[in-house]
This record gives structure tokens, sequence and C-alpha cells, in this order.
């Protein structure tokens, strides 16, 4: 079975989204399926941002059992759904990511768009992925519910694993390492929404402790600019990108895994279930999705979006109390195991394709 994965950005380039199509493409490769993943950044293309047209989508999806469109991707995605409707397109399947959330003009352009060419893709769709059906049913495509199929997002989580006994005591023996806060998200334009300007004030109030932030991007210099000005920046590590091993023992080295994302642009969480995975608890925005994901007093604590005090408690309450960490950090790594693997996502995937080529 020949499957075309279609997203609007795919690695090296950040990105959830790539991040996940990537990802699954290489995994339906693993599985026997003829997968492959094509991109704004992999093709010649006219580009915005994250938005623009792929020259050669026809001719790619030519021969091609399978189009799975990952959406939202201004500018290509209503082109898939033309494909679709002409029967160039055989058959077309839609991960429904979030919806693209902006303040200002940009937020009036997104709007626009999903007046103007939602329905087309949505009714062209044989299926709806979704990652969680809290999410989508407070989200823009709710009518569309009769297509939705949830598929949680999952990660290896014999990869994302906590650290071994030997390597706990050392870890608790380490004062320093006991009082860890780690933020992971993307620091520019696109990824805003990430809350870094939230979290930098409530670390203002929260002492003894040191912050180390994973990410890069154009908004980074301003963050950085921002935790000097609040006094804090001889506490605040902003490290850059990290490569998966770099990044999973950050994970087993904190303490608690600061999730403060300010908008419905944030679906889902994955960087919150890495976290987990490796038994690490998480303070995280309570956002449809997001709360799928960290169940609030079992694996985490879910606080009032946008409510920096709220944040500072939540963030000061488990650093104090290691025993509570512990437990939540052992229910979270049980739930991961049980709702959250990447075989059972992929399996999900696998299921869908075979079901609607048989149709």
């Amino acid at each position: 079975m020949r499957i075309l994965h279609v997203s609007c950005v795919s690695p090296p380039e950040i990105g959830g989204i790539g991040a996940v199509a990537s990802r699954e493409v290489a995994g339906l490769c693993a599985d026997g399926f003829d997968a492959h993943l094509t991109s704004l950044n992999s093709h010649l293309s006219t580009r915005i941002g994250n938005a623009g047209r792929i020259y050669s989508l026809e001719h790619l999806v030519k021969n091609t059992d399978v189009v799975h469109l990952h959406y939202p991707f201004f500018g290509t995605d209503e082109y898939v759904a033309r494909l679709k409707q002409k029967g160039v397109i055989r058959h077309l399947v839609v991960t429904f990511h979030m919806d693209a959330d902006a303040l200002g003009a940009k937020g009036l352009i997104f709007r626009a768009y999903r007046r103007l060419f939602q329905d087309r893709i949505m009714d062209s769709a044989d299926a709806i992925l979704v990652s969680s059906m809290d999410y989508a049913m407070t989200s823009t495509i709710q009518k569309w519910q009769s297509k939705m199929i949830e598929i949680p997002f999952g990660i290896d989580e014999q990869l994302y694993c906590p650290l071994n006994d030997i390597d706990s005591a050392q870890k608790k023996g380490n004062s320093d390492e006991e009082n860890t806060i780690l933020f992971v998200g993307g620091m520019d334009t696109a990824h805003a929404f990430k809350g870094v300007s939230l979290l930098l004030e409530a670390l203002k109030n929260i002492l003894n402790v040191k912050a180390i932030l994973v990410g890069d991007g154009d908004l980074k210099k301003k963050y950085e600019n921002e935790a000097k000005a609040l006094g804090i920046l001889d506490r605040v590590f902003f490290v850059g990108r990290k490569n998966e091993d770099e990044l999973i023992h950050l994970y087993q080295s904190a303490s608690v895994l600061a999730f403060p994302s300010t908008s419905r642009a944030e679906a889902f969480g994955l960087v919150a279930l890495e976290a987990q995975s490796c038994g690490i608890p998480v303070v995280a925005s309570d956002l449809p999705g997001v709360r799928t994901v960290v169940k609030n007093e079992e694996t985490g604590i879910l606080f009032p979006v946008g409510d920096v005090q709220a944040l500072t408690s939540a963030l000061n309450r488990l650093l104090s109390n290691p025993e509570q960490r512990k437990l939540f950090g052992r229910e979270a790594r049980k739930r991961v195991t049980q709702h959250f693997t990447w075989q059972s996502h992929l399996k999900g995937i696998e299921d869908v394709y075979t079901s609607i080529c048989a149709s």
C-alpha cells in the first residue's frame, strides 16, 4: 500500500505537526508500507511562513492509495480537497491537529480561511483522525463527529523511560537536580503560545530552583531579556535545541516539567507525554486536549490558562513535596504505557488505512 503524508513542515524544521508526520512515515515504512512525506521544505513551493503551495502535489499523489493530510496546512489543504473531489486522490485521511489560533490580523486570516475552505476539506475526508475527542468536540470541526476516529499520539516508552534505581539514588542525593524545572518548546513566533513569558513571571517567585529552557527561535533573545529584567537570569538557563538523547537525560534529571501554553493552538502535548513517560510530573495549562494527557492530581497539576499565580503555586507545591512528585511520576509512567505508546498509535493509523481501502 502506497501512502503519501502531506505536512506543512518536516524535520529538521521545528514543529509538532512535522515531527508527528515524519515519525508516522518512518514507522509505516518499518511495518512494510510504501510511505512517503512531502512538505514545503522538501519540494519546490511557494511559501509564507508555514503556509504555501507544493507545486508538484498533483504528480505526487498519482498511483497513491491513501493521501494523509496533516491539517492545518494553509494554501495546500484546500488543494488536496479539490484533488480528492476530482478523483485524482483515491482515499483521503486527515489528521486534525488543532484550530490555528492567533491574535490580531493573523487570527483574522486564520478564521477567514476556515470559513472559506474548512467545510470542503473535511467533507472530502474519508476519515478524520483526532488526538482527543475532548479537543475535537470543542473545536471548529465538531460537526464532522461521525467521521472522527480518536487515535492519541504516542511515544516510544522504552526509549523515554525513568532512571534506573542506581541513577535515581544518585539524583536524590544531588540537591541541584532535585530542584529543576524543565521547559521544552519552540521559541519562535509560530510557537509564541508556549507560554515562556508566563513561566518566567512565575519563576520570579520560586526560590532555590533552577530552570532549564530547551528550544530555539527568533523569540529566544526576547525571553532572555525578560529573564534579565526579572532578575532571574542567573538561575534560568536557555540551552537551545537538544538531540533526543540529551532531551531524555534532561527529562530524567528534572523535578517537574512546566507546560504553560496559553491558547488552543496547543491541542495535545507530546512534550508532556515524553516527560511523564520518564516518570516526571507535569504542571500544565487546563486546555482541551492537554487535560487528556495530564490528569489533574494524578500525573500532575492543571492550572487555569494564563494564571501566573496558579502556575507559581503549583510549581512550588510539587517542588516542596518530593513524595508527591514521586507518586505523580509513577502514575504518569503507568498511564503512558497503558494509553499512549507509539505502537498503539501506529496500529490505529494502519487499521484506518486498511478499512477505508477495503470499503
